[in-house]
């Protein structure tokens, strides 16, 4: 393979396209959300890109293992038992596929995600 094969995402700006959180899962606000999306491997198993989000709050429900790196805003990821974690720039964490709770975006944020789906 040729380093052209390398997806730098500051080389290759991808529009950024609408993404939008299902209604039924929508719990506070209404959120603007895009998404940009820089590569896809060739079993569409493995993802990965840029997303954007304004302030809201909706379910949580994980049925892929998902990475994340915020590089701007905060939000709160929690649990359905209580527990909740708050996240800045700079931060990175994982949220295993078959999480449930909520996704909560308190200032306009932005993160890489990579995204390994396993069925």
């Amino acid at each position: 393979m040729k380093i052209e094969s390398v997806v730098a995402f500051r080389d290759q700006p991808v529009p950024a396209g609408p993404f939008i959180t299902p209604p039924e899962r929508l719990l506070e606000g209404n959120p603007v959300q895009t998404i940009a999306n820089y590569f896809t491997d060739d079993s569409e198993k493995l993802i990965s890109g840029v997303w954007e989000s304004g302030p809201g709050k909706w379910q949580a429900v994980s049925d892929r293992n998902e990475f994340c790196y915020i590089l701007s805003g905060r939000v709160v990821i929690a649990d359905d038992q209580g527990g909740a974690k708050t996240f800045t720039a700079g931060d990175a964490f994982v949220i295993p596929k078959g999480f449930q709770g909520t996704w909560e975006v308190l200032e306009d944020a932005r993160k890489y995600y990579v995204i390994l789906s396993t069925d």
